[in-house]
């Protein structure tokens, strides 16, 4: 017990001593140090002539490989651009094509030769499918063949094609939507007539509701729902679209036959 007290005194006694000792100073602490920093430049120097080598070695590669890339690169863009300029001159004669063989078959449809008009306007369309005038084409020729259910059923694509286009352009203020809004109304009263033939009665009278919103005062019009009207015994609107055909179409003789028809609804 006393020997370990004596000890305790001792360390107490030495202890600001060890604490002053600069141990980096010390020989065998340098020497290490100085081994460190030799392995450690010896490391260095041997990756950096290592990465020489690699470099020397890769970068004709990387080199290479970058050349053809872009090459090839090149090639691809070139052929994507001749392709493109071959495409769009096919369209472009396909496209004078497409309207050369509309007009023959409009010229067809005025002479009564609708079989041909029909065979025109098909093979206009294969050409081209955009041109909504090629379709009411082929409408008007299924229809001149008492083909009415192709008919109604090419109108109907007629009308909404040319709805899209009328909506598109009169919401962009195009000063076009006026001529569109009224070769709309000339085929929604077309389909509504054919229609009518059909015996499709709420399907027509759509239609020339439709038709009468963009051309309010056109007699044909208002003629032909006034007629649906009465078909569908719809006294209201009969009466309406009556006073509205005698006020802008009052030398028209069939007024007074409109008069007795509705007065029996």
């Amino acid at each position: 017990m006393i020997a370990v007290v004596v000890l305790f005194f001792i360390f107490l006694h030495k202890m600001p001593i060890l604490a002053n000792i600069d141990v980096d100073n010390l020989p065998a602490e340098r020497e290490a140090a100085k081994k460190q920093a030799i392995i450690a430049e010896r490391i260095n120097r041997q990756l950096a002539q290592h990465g020489w080598w690699w470099r020397s070695l890769l970068g004709p590669i990387y080199q290479r490989l970058k050349d053809f890339f872009w090459q090839i690169y090149g090639q691809l863009h070139n052929l994507k651009r001749q392709q493109t300029k071959v495409r769009l001159q096919a369209q472009g004669l396909n496209w004078q094509r497409a309207k050369q063989l509309l007009t023959d078959a409009e010229e067809f449809l005025a002479k009564g030769e609708a079989a041909e008009a029909e065979r025109l306007a098909l093979e206009s369309l294969e050409l081209d499918k955009r041109q909504i005038d090629g379709f009411a084409v082929l409408a008007e020729a299924y229809q001149d063949q008492k083909k009415y259910q192709e008919a109604e059923e090419t109108w109907l694509y007629v009308v909404k094609r040319l709805s899209q286009k009328y909506l598109a352009e009169q919401s962009r203020g195009r000063i076009e939507a006026k001529e569109t809004g009224r070769q709309l109304a000339e085929y929604q009263c077309s389909l509504g007539q054919l229609c009518l033939r059909n015996e499709h009665l709420e399907r027509a009278d759509q239609c020339l509701k439709q038709a009468l919103k963009l051309e309010p005062k056109n007699p044909r019009y208002l003629d032909t729902r006034l007629e649906i009207s009465i078909m569908r015994k719809d006294r209201v609107t009969a009466v309406t679209v009556f006073d509205t055909l005698a006020e802008v179409d009052p030398d028209n003789g069939s007024l007074a036959d409109y008069r007795q028809q509705i007065r029996q609804l």
